[in-house]
Order: structure tokens, then C-alpha cells, then sequence
């Protein structure tokens, strides 16, 4: 089975002989392309539609593994049990429904011993609130795929380290050891935040806000970072 750079990235980083729970799952192909290669246990395969359920049954069936993944219809973390996941990946979602989901139920996701959370939009906020409720950031990783530059933020329980908005923004782990894709990345975010504040000084009340200064510092943070990077 062939799942493509970002999945694949993905499934790296589970470990081994643990088991998965695969929230917003779709077709399953991730915990299904994990028990060919014999990395994980079982899979709980999760997804709050019916559409993807059934896909994902199909994927199942059509492998041979109804044995080894349970595919749940339900929202979010509510389809696990206590302590029934070692690993929880949840990706392809916008950050903040990301910590949304891990908030409705905290306690369930706090059990496993790892998340591996790829959000489409919004990692910052998600970083942040992953060090505001018990996680540390273990690791993080940048894939390009049709297009696209991804986003793998992995955390496990433990004390975090206090980030500056910039290094939220931009990723710790992803600084630390000077992804190849890095550059790529800040180019990106000093774009967006740059347009941002040309919009905003159209306006005479929205230079004079609070939102705009905490802008024009974070973008320069960013520039110094970025500076910082190219002399490298």
C-alpha cells in the first residue's frame, strides 16, 4: 500500500508494538499500512462519519485485518475506552479542532503515552495548548507533498519548556535541528504576517490596536529568526 509523504511521515514516528488509535481516520489506511509493515499491535480506527467508517471497514476487510483494527463511528476520543490507546494520531484537521477534540475528552488523551498531530491550520495554538495542559514537545517534522508543506507535531506527558510566540509560531523542534524545509517554512509565515499587517494599516483603528502591535513583534521575531537561520 502506498499512503503517500505525509502519512508515511506520520507512521514513522509511532512506535513500536504499541496500540494505535487512529481518530478521524478516513479509510484507515494508516493503521492498515502500520500492521503491514508489523510496526503496531491493533488499531482503534475512529471517525465521526459514517461515509469514512464504512470506507474504512472496506479498507479493513478488503486486507484481511478485522482481526487487528476495530473501526468506531464516534466522535473524537469518545470511541476509545480508559487506557485502551498507547498512541493517539489525529491529522488532517485545523489545530484548533484538534485541541478541541483533546479537551472534550482529557482525560482519555492524557492515558496514552504519545500524540502525533498533523493540523492543517493553526499549529501554533495547538503547540501552545499542548504545553499549557501537560505535554512536552518530543518532536516535529515538515513534509512537502502536492504542494503543500505539512506539519507533524509529536508530544508526550511531561513539563514543557516556555516558547516565545515566534518559537511556537515557527516550531522548537523543527529549530533545534534545522529542518531542511525550514526556510520554506519561514518564508511562508513572514509572508502571511506581512500581508496581514499591510491590511491592517489601511486602518487607523487597527494600527492603533493591541492585534497589530503584538503582529509587528512577532513578525520581527520572525525576521530575526529567518536572518538567523540563512546565516547558518
Amino acid at each position: 500500500m502506498n499512503i503517500g509523504k505525509r502519512l508515511a511521515s506520520i507512521g514513522s514516528k509511532v512506535p513500536s508494538g504499541c496500540v494505535l488509535a487512529d481518530i478521524g481516520t478516513d479509510h484507515a489506511y494508516l493503521p492498515v499500512w502500520l500492521l503491514q509493515k508489523q510496526r503496531i499491535k491493533s488499531a482503534i480506527a475512529g471517525d465521526i462519519a459514517q461515509g469514512p467508517c464504512k470506507a474504512a471497514k472496506n479498507t479493513v476487510a478488503m486486507y484481511g485485518m478485522k482481526d487487528k483494527v476495530d473501526v468506531r463511528c464516534g466522535s473524537g476520543l469518545k470511541v476509545l475506552r480508559d487506557n485502551e490507546a498507547d498512541c493517539i494520531v489525529i491529522a488532517g484537521m485545523g489545530g484548533s479542532t484538534i485541541a478541541d477534540i483533546l479537551s472534550a475528552d482529557l482525560a482519555i488523551a492524557q492515558q496514552a503515552a504519545m500524540l502525533i498531530l498533523q493540523p492543517m491550520a493553526g499549529a501554533s495554538s495547538l503547540r501552545k495548548w499542548l504545553c499549557e495542559h501537560g505535554w512536552r514537545l518530543a518532536e516535529e517534522d515538515l513534509v512537502q507533498e502536492g504542494g503543500h508543506l505539512y506539519e507533524i507535531i509529536v508530544a508526550v506527558r511531561g513539563n514543557s519548556c516556555e516558547y516565545s510566540e515566534a518559537e511556537y509560531e515557527v516550531g522548537p523542534c523543527l529549530m533545534a535541528k534545522q529542518h531542511v524545509l525550514l526556510p520554506e517554512q519561514l518564508q511562508k509565515l513572514l509572508t502571511s504576517y506581512r500581508k496581514m499587517l499591510l491590511n491592517m494599516e489601511k486602518s487607523n483603528l487597527a494600527k492603533e490596536s493591541e492585534k497589530y502591535r503584538q503582529v509587528t513583534e512577532l513578525l520581527r521575531q520572525l525576521e530575526e529568526i529567518s536572518d538567523e537561520y540563512k546565516r547558518c
